[in-house]
């Protein structure tokens, strides 16, 4: 795994076994750092360009419901735009961060998107998509 951008809040990767990006998110998020951090993602995406991956929100403790809405609609998008075609999305135990991702849900028109309850699942997933 191929390490592109590290904070305590976020992580890129890049993993080169399955040529995938690897996006960890932890802690607290709001709109503003949903969009920050959409927008390294895409920026990392132009620098190893993909077509799958793996969203990982399973250490987020906040609700970003505000930012969901540019998330579903424009940011998911935009990785389209950039060759994204599958997203594995794992969810957080926390309600309130989990119904952000499912406002966002109701957005998203492409890429593929599924939610995932724990990494494990997201990642079988993704590694069968071609």
């Amino acid at each position: 795994m191929e390490s592109l951008y590290s904070t305590p809040s976020l992580s890129i990767s890049y993993d080169t076994a399955n040529e995938w990006l690897y996006v960890e998110w932890k802690g607290h998020h709001d709109a503003q750092s949903a969009q920050t951090g959409g927008e390294l993602v895409l920026h990392y995406l132009r620098a190893r360009p993909c077509h799958k991956m793996l969203n990982d929100n399973s250490q987020v403790t906040s609700n970003w419901e505000e930012g969901a809405r540019w998330v579903g609609s424009q940011y998911y998008m935009l990785l389209a735009e950039h060759g994204m075609r599958f997203v594995a999305w794992v969810c957080p135990p926390h309600w309130s961060a989990r119904r952000s991702m499912e406002i966002a849900m109701q957005f998203v028109t492409k890429p593929v998107v599924i939610l995932f309850d724990d990494l494990a699942s997201g990642y079988d997933w993704l590694a069968r998509q071609a």
